[in-house]
């Protein structure tokens, strides 16, 4: 049996992050959202507001020294269980594994999150408002409170890494030599791995400036002369998030620089799909290398464009399709002038002819690219 002597001097505990605290019928349990032993269950006043002190790194021998004598060796056996089932763990104790095998591993979490989270929604439009009786009468607690309680969790993530944005993005704006001066910079961004020598390349992480372009764009107004965005905007909700992404892109811009904006060509798989043009999509399916190589004109066409993404991949899935007619019309919306349809490295901007830079952007199929290539202008200055 666990007693004061179990815990090592110095060891500092603090409560995992998948740790449940749930309070039922005057107790309180204790779990983890992965592990499969039984709860923690107490029901001692004492235990649980002492308890409580691990919801942020406590020096364990310390925190139980403060009890009296006849409390400690109840507590003692409490962090013991606590932390053989996972729910309390060494404050620090991820510092020796490699964090970029933790990433991929998050990476992973957040895929079955997403879709674990889609499902539970189908759940709960099957069993309706039997869900709130049937939960209630299990645990003590419906489905609407555990929802916020999720809700709270996933803010409460978000907050903490909102916090580290600006440092992490000041670190390499120095490294990359730009600051709130800076002005005619060359914005690639979406740039996966084409860099463009002489352009601050943007995308998610690795990339030399490694952001979320949902956050806002890290530089000041006015302080652009050219943006390239190459297979990036059928990535983001429309219009949801394009239309404020465009009128970052905007503010960016000096006035009267471009914006040139390829995507894939939407109009063109209808035009191929109407003719039954079994050869585009063959030529299509053996460039891509999608499905099983077997899918149909109708499957091929419609994940092109966005219909019906995989909510585990919903980061990576395309999400809306375009047309020159639907871009122009975001653009306009976004505020830009100017807006022309353009061709493969065809524009009439020496700086913006960087189609070739991009494997995406070059694909074709007898001598026709599957992409549309779009310019616009923001207002003021040279036209």
């Amino acid at each position: 049996m666990a007693d004061v002597e179990t815990v090592a001097s110095g060891t500092r505990l603090v409560f995992a992050p998948d740790a449940v605290l749930r309070f039922a019928r005057g107790r309180m349990l204790i779990h983890t959202a992965s592990a499969g032993q039984s709860p923690f269950v107490t029901d001692q006043p004492m235990l649980i507001g002492w308890l409580a002190q691990f919801a942020q790194p406590s020096d364990a021998e310390t925190a139980l020294a403060r009890l009296p004598a006849e409390s400690r060796a109840l507590a003692a056996r409490a962090l013991a269980y606590l932390r053989q089932s996972g729910a309390l763990r060494e404050a620090g104790i991820d510092a020796d594994v490699d964090d970029a095998d933790l990433h991929a591993r998050s990476r992973e979490q957040l895929t079955a999150l997403t879709q674990g989270v889609y499902e539970l929604g189908c759940d709960v439009a099957g069993f309706g408002p039997h869900a709130e009786q049937a939960l209630r009468l299990r645990g003590g607690i419906g489905l609407e409170s555990r929802l916020q309680a999720l809700r709270a969790a996933v803010a409460d993530l978000r907050g903490e890494l909102a916090m580290a944005r600006g440092p992490y993005l000041e670190s390499q704006l120095q490294a990359l030599g730009v600051d709130a001066h800076s002005r005619e910079l060359n914005l690639h961004i979406g740039c996966g791995p084409y860099l463009l020598p002489g352009w601050v390349n943007i995308d998610i992480h690795p990339a030399p400036l490694a952001t979320n372009v949902l956050w806002g764009l890290p530089f000041a107004a006015d302080s652009a002369r050219h943006v390239f965005l190459s297979h990036l905007l059928e990535h983001l909700f429309y219009p949801n998030d394009v239309h404020p992404f465009l009128v970052d892109v905007r503010r960016v811009l000096a006035p009267g620089g471009i914006v040139r904006i390829v995507v894939p060509d939407i109009a063109q798989c209808i035009d191929a799909y109407q003719r039954d043009d079994a050869e585009f999509f063959a030529a299509r399916r053996e460039h891509w290398g999608t499905g099983d190589g077997q899918t149909t004109r109708l499957e091929d066409f419609l994940a092109y464009a966005g219909a019906g993404p995989d909510p585990a991949w919903l980061f990576q899935a395309h999400k809306f399709g375009y047309d020159f007619a639907t871009l122009q019309r975001a653009l306009q919306r976004a505020g830009f002038v100017d807006i022309e349809r353009s061709s493969f490295n065809g524009s009439r901007h020496p700086a913006l002819q960087v189609d070739a830079n991009s494997e995406v952007a070059g694909a074709d199929h007898g001598g026709q690219h599957y992409s549309l290539f779009v310019e616009a202008r923001k207002p003021g200055g040279a036209a």
